[in-house]
């Protein structure tokens, strides 16, 4: 029964069906050809032949690499990308530089990601430049040449980087309580990109 309905199926994942289809369009071409389901051991020719010709095939050798029956699709396609995610994983983790961007995502977020890209363009890059540290604030433009000053024009007291404005700066502490509530960490803030965009919106320092 699974082979009629693979062989009625408008969609071909495999080798085997692929070459069935090739040979009944052959056989089709001047003959009438009528598929249809068997009972098994119903002393039917054919079907007794096929039982033949299963049982000598189950017990021959394997020749070949295993596994001799072939991967669903589906399998490999979550194979691919399993193996995908480990080596992006892998990669990031031992990755020497990125140290803000690190710091906030120490770990690969398909999650994060996949909400991220619903946003907006202007979004996107406020959420990027507090993700990366190359934003507009004065530690990023002070490297750059722009700024005298990495100070943060807050406090005066540390270098204003997007870790300082979203954890430590006293005077914007109120914004901070306002929009995220708990304190937490670097990650915290960045993966809460509702109230990220709604801080740095009232903040106004992220173009």
């Amino acid at each position: 029964m699974s082979v009629l309905l693979a062989l009625s199926s408008h969609v071909v994942n495999s080798g085997l069906i692929y070459e069935c289809h090739q040979r009944l369009n052959q056989v089709g071409i001047y003959n009438q050809v009528t598929i249809q389901w068997i009972k098994g051991h119903s002393d039917s020719r054919g079907n007794d032949a096929a039982d033949e010709l299963a049982r000598r095939g189950s017990s021959m050798a394997v020749i070949g690499p295993e596994p001799i029956v072939p991967l669903p699709f589906g399998y490999l396609r979550n194979l691919v990308r399993k193996r995908t995610r480990d080596l992006h994983h892998k990669l990031w983790v031992e990755h020497s530089e990125c140290r803000q961007a690190k710091e906030a995502l120490p770990s690969i977020d398909g999650r994060f990601t996949k909400r991220i890209l619903k946003l907006t363009k202007l979004q996107l890059r406020k959420v990027t430049a507090v993700t990366t540290g190359h934003g507009t604030l004065n530690k990023h433009l002070s490297v750059l040449g722009v700024t005298d000053s990495p100070l943060c024009r807050a406090c005066m007291e540390e270098d204003e980087t997007a870790a300082h404005l979203l954890l430590s700066c006293p005077v914007v502490a109120g914004y901070r309580a306002r929009h995220f509530g708990d304190p937490g960490t670097l990650r915290d803030k960045v993966s809460n990109t509702k109230a990220l965009l709604a801080f740095l919106e009232e903040l106004g320092w992220i173009e």
